[in-house]
This record gives structure tokens, C-alpha cells and sequence, in this order.
């Protein structure tokens, strides 16, 4: 009986180190751009852009391309184009079911937004979200079907 109980723990160790080295690093990923994107929405809804800077994969030129601008003039760039659409009546009212999956160790989710544009309250199904990573996992692209201004502003690309 002892000899049994031993195989059936050093069965289930296996098992353990086995699934933790086929889907640990997919499921951490997954974990770190979900916080991040729920971090990003919940700023962003709050109006509290400079800290839904901080969740965001800033760019100046192709998404793929090394940065040639500073963090802080990015974020001056970004902050300045949301508020102004904030001012004009657009902004992010709420969110929900986030949706993150991960492709060749990738992250990518969906979303669905309740926006507020012009005062009107309308909801966006399934808004893609992209990440991209510098030293951690962060949103770099937010798009809907519908090509709206307020996809580009809340994205992570900025002009100087």
C-alpha cells in the first residue's frame, strides 16, 4: 500500500511539472495582459489618464518599429489627445467581458466598451485589444468594426 501512495505522488508530480511546462508561460501571459488591460479600462473609464498611460505600448512610427520619442513626450501627446476628447464628450463609460487568449505567446483579447460619444451612450462588442511588450505586456492597439476617432486616441500610437 505505502509503494502505491508513493507511485501515485510521483505520478502526480510529473503530471504537475508536465502541465506547468506546457501551459505555465501561456497562462502567465494571458494573467499579466489581463491585468494590464483591466488596469488600462478601469483608468481609462475613471478619466485617470495618467495612469492608464502606464498600461499603454506607446509607438511613433509602424507598430513593429523601434521608438524614436521620449516616454514623457508620449505621454504628454496621449494624455493631451484624450482629454481634449474628453472635453468634446467622448470617453470610455464602462467595460465588460475582457477576453484575453494567447497565439504562439502572443497575448490578444477582446472587449466589449460602453462609450459615450457626443453624449450618446453606445456599446461596442467585441473591441480588439493588441499588446505588445516592453518590459511588461501592455495595449498598443484598441479597434472596433466601426473605424471610430476614439480608437486612435486611446491606442498607443503618438506624434511629438
Amino acid at each position: 500500500m505505502k509503494n502505491f501512495r508513493k507511485v501515485i505522488w510521483i505520478v502526480t508530480g510529473f503530471f504537475l511539472v508536465g502541465f506547468s511546462f506546457l501551459f505555465g508561460p501561456d497562462l502567465l501571459v494571458k494573467f499579466q495582459a489581463n491585468q494590464q488591460a483591466s488596469q488600462f479600462l478601469k483608468h481609462a473609464a475613471n478619466q485617470n489618464f495618467d495612469d492608464a498611460f502606464e498600461q499603454i505600448y506607446f509607438f511613433n512610427g509602424a507598430y513593429d518599429e523601434d521608438v524614436t520619442i521620449t516616454e514623457d513626450a508620449a505621454k504628454k501627446s496621449w494624455i493631451k489627445r484624450n482629454k481634449q476628447l474628453f472635453t468634446e464628450g467622448t470617453y470610455i463609460k464602462s467595460y465588460e467581458n475582457l477576453k484575453i487568449r494567447t497565439n504562439d505567446g502572443w497575448p490578444s483579447g477582446n472587449v466589449d466598451l460602453v462609450m459615450v460619444e457626443n453624449g450618446k451612450g453606445i456599446k461596442y462588442k467585441d473591441v480588439y485589444l493588441a499588446f505588445n511588450k516592453r518590459d511588461k505586456w501592455k495595449i498598443g492597439i484598441m479597434q472596433s468594426m466601426h473605424e471610430r476617432d476614439w480608437e486612435k486616441a486611446f491606442s498607443g500610437h503618438v506624434v511629438q
